[in-house]
């Protein structure tokens, strides 16, 4: 399976970029990133992608065939109002039409591309909503969220849409004990890594998974890959 990838010089897209190249589902990896990337695979395929607004022939054609992309892409980080809607909301919203429009088209019929989106745990969608902190991070992720499930019922013959909400994500060797994961709604990055990868070429049941569901699924698919890889 070939899928898209975002977000990989980050600290969890990294993460899913090392899932995906030891996963044996996995035969091609394209990512797309402002700049090179240290990993060098077989699988893997880094395009460079200056503006995520638009997306030129040559690089819609390297994508061709692939099946799911992955969306790690975002900043936390403060920014003026104006980049901050630009790199959460217009980035993601663009590249899912532009996936579904230009790559779904080549399937076989009744196949479905899917699109992750990382969101997180304490996203709002009501705009109206008073929010006490984090309020101008949150809405948009709400925005983001909201126009995603638009944008599959708009598509809903070629476009599978699914938003990952987790919550504190903490290092893989993190001294946080894991029996307190589940009060703090936290999770390893590797547990979340190994869920999002799995939903990309499995699909999954809900459109929403919330920060249990990713946590909880994520052990166990990481330790069955973990076991086939022995």
């Amino acid at each position: 399976m070939k899928v898209i990838l975002t977000g990989a010089t980050g600290f969890i897209g990294g993460e899913v970029l090392r899932f995906a190249l030891l996963h044996p589902s996995i035969t091609s990896i394209v990512a797309l990133s402002r700049r090179q990337l240290p990993t060098k695979h077989p699988k893997l395929t880094v395009l460079i992608q200056n503006d995520f607004l638009n997306y030129f022939d040559s690089i819609l054609e390297s994508c061709s065939g692939a099946e799911a992309c992955i969306w790690s892409l975002g900043v936390a980080k403060s920014l003026s109002p104006e980049q901050n809607r630009k790199i959460n909301l217009d980035y993601t919203i663009t590249a899912a039409k532009t996936f579904t429009e230009q790559l779904a088209p080549r399937f076989e019929e009744g196949k479905k591309f899917r699109f992750m989106y990382l969101s997180g745990m304490l996203t709002e969608r009501d705009p109206k909503k008073s929010l006490w902190f984090m309020k101008e991070a949150r809405l948009i992720r709400g925005e983001v969220e909201t126009k995603l499930v638009e944008l599959q019922k708009e598509h809903e013959k070629s476009l599978l849409t699914y938003i990952v909400r987790p919550g504190g994500v903490q290092a893989t060797n993190s001294f946080f004990p894991g029996l307190l994961q589940p009060l703090a709604r936290a999770i390893t990055v590797d547990d979340l890594a190994a869920k999002m990868l799995d939903t990309a070429i499995n699909g999954h049941k809900s459109q929403v998974i919330e920060v249990d569901v990713l946590r909880d699924e994520g052990k166990a698919l990481k330790k069955e890959l973990e076991k086939g890889r022995k």
